[in-house]
């Protein structure tokens, strides 16, 4: 499959999923520029999980298209898939660090598993990742010697490892604190504006989700209900939004669940 140039880093078209005679994602379809940052925000249950899985080809939709980087990655088979996933790179919600490696050898398993790169060049790629997140001398250390901050920086400095165009980044300040969350949030901006890396971020963070994107999707019930720019979303009168983005209690989106509607979100893949 050739890749189709184009300013769009991802395109989405059409995009349905259903497991049985259940539907989770109904007619998703948006796109995002090359050097830009897209949040994916929603509520537990939305769809969000199940469409970032999608977006890394990790399942197949029933209906539709996804264009990574100018290739419909629906259409390929693992050889095809696996040569697009070389070019986009996944930051995990807890780091997804191996506590019996090193952080410089969790940093350099993704350049060694290529089976491109020698020890030393992998040891000197490490050091430089490191020092871009800001944890320049920290290689040695394990990952439960480390606070859960540095922990997420570690995640990114790997996820960097092999220069992606495209970073996905799942809840990458859950569990922080407002600061580190902040420097999280500023390390994003500065990898894509720096090393001009598209970004795809799902979290339900509003504070960060506004302080870094350029556009934003909101799903409700495995649909798109809202998307644009921060301050379009900002002034969408949708009060499903409106009662999202601003945490209150009160509103469409109901605090109470019926016995079905909760064990339908407890089973959700979401």
């Amino acid at each position: 499959m050739s890749e189709t140039k184009s300013t769009h880093a991802l395109e989405v078209r059409g995009l349905v999923k259903k497991f049985g005679n259940r539907t989770v994602l109904n007619d998703i379809s948006f796109n995002l520029k090359r050097g830009e940052i897209l949040v994916i925000m929603g509520g537990s249950g939305c769809g969000k999980s199940t469409l970032l899985r999608h977006l890394i080809g990790v399942l197949k939709p029933n209906e539709g298209e996804i264009h990574v980087l100018g290739t419909d990655i629906t259409k390929l088979d693992d050889d095809g898939l696996a040569k697009v996933r070389r070019r986009f790179a996944m930051m995990h919600q807890f780091g997804a660090l191996l506590n019996s490696l090193t952080v410089g050898q969790n940093v350099a398993l993704p350049l060694l598993e290529s089976g491109n790169v020698s020890e030393s060049i992998a040891d000197l790629v490490v050091k430089l990742k490191l020092e871009l997140v800001g944890l320049t001398g920290f290689e040695h250390l394990k990952p439960s010697e480390i606070s859960g901050g540095m922990r997420k920086r570690v995640g990114m400095a790997r996820a960097l490892a092999l220069d992606p165009e495209l970073l996905f980044c799942d809840e990458p300040t859950s569990g922080l604190d407002p600061v580190m969350t902040a420097v999280i949030d500023q390390l994003t901006l500065d990898m894509v504006h720096k090393l001009g890396i598209t970004a795809v971020v799902v979290t339900h963070d509003m504070t960060s989700a506004f302080r870094i994107a350029n556009k934003m999707i909101m799903l409700f019930e495995g649909q798109i209900i809202a998307q644009g720019s921060p301050d379009e979303i900002r002034n969408n009168p949708d009060p499903r939004l409106q009662q999202f983005i601003k945490g209150e209690a009160d509103g469409p989106i109901p605090l109470k669940l019926s016995r079905d509607d909760y064990i339908k979100r407890l089973l959700s893949v979401d």
